[in-house]
């Protein structure tokens, strides 16, 4: 897929296909049931996507853009605080894990069968030098250690940790609220929690030792 902005049809099948993707996989998807999902026949669906690897690679292109497209990036710029850039990612990461539930399946899917096409758009992020979320906060992550704002960690593993964080919920939601009954009668209240949890276990665990120290009981 270019970077151009997709046809309505188009828009119709990445929506359709996106559903079956996550929900069957790559290989279990049926092209005729994204075409009867798309409202349209399945000759016309081939007529855009000769076949259904050449779907889904779009499909998982299209994703990925809006993924990324999601992230306020102005805002994470003119964060003045690790702990503001902090708070601002996790926000953006869980807005779009919530509004885009297909979405994150897709990509847990994807890193299930062995992640090659995720591998490559990182890898063709990082040959680019694009400006993503991911690297913008990893790298404020270090200016923070050097900073001494928060205390030596590994940037990498910090940065895992919280992406599994905002992820998990919305790949494993029913193992959530069975953990968490109050998040079954009412996930909105539940969602905007959890920012305020990990934005708390992941702020005040990076927090240098010293401060760490002087705040624990005596």
């Amino acid at each position: 897929m270019s970077a151009a902005e997709p046809s309505s049809t188009e828009q119709e099948i990445f929506e359709a296909a996106l559903v079956a993707f996550a929900q069957h996989g790559r290989t279990g998807a049926r092209m005729q049931q994204i075409a009867d999902a798309a409202g349209i026949n399945k000759s016309m669906l081939h007529y855009y996507f000769r076949t259904k690897a050449d779907l889904y690679e779009a499909v998982f292109a299209h994703t990925m853009e809006r993924f990324m497209a999601s992230f306020d990036h102005e805002a994470l710029h003119e964060a003045n605080t690790f702990a503001e850039l902090l708070r601002r990612f996790i926000d953006g990461y869980v807005a779009f894990c919530q509004s885009h539930t297909h979405a994150m399946r897709l990509l847990v899917s994807e890193n299930l069968r062995g992640g090659p096409l995720l591998g490559q758009h990182l890898q063709q992020m990082a040959d680019a030098g694009t400006d993503t979320p991911p690297r913008l906060f990893r790298d404020a992550i270090e200016t923070a250690i050097e900073t001494g704002e928060i205390r030596p960690v590994d940037p990498d593993h910090t940065l895992l940790t919280i992406i599994a964080s905002c992820i998990f919920p919305f790949v494993a939601r029913p193992t959530v609220e069975r953990m968490h009954p109050p998040a079954g009668s009412d996930w909105a209240a539940f969602v905007e929690m959890r920012k305020e949890q990990i934005f708390d276990v992941v702020y005040h665990g990076l927090q240098p030792d010293s401060v760490s120290s002087s705040s624990s009981p005596a």
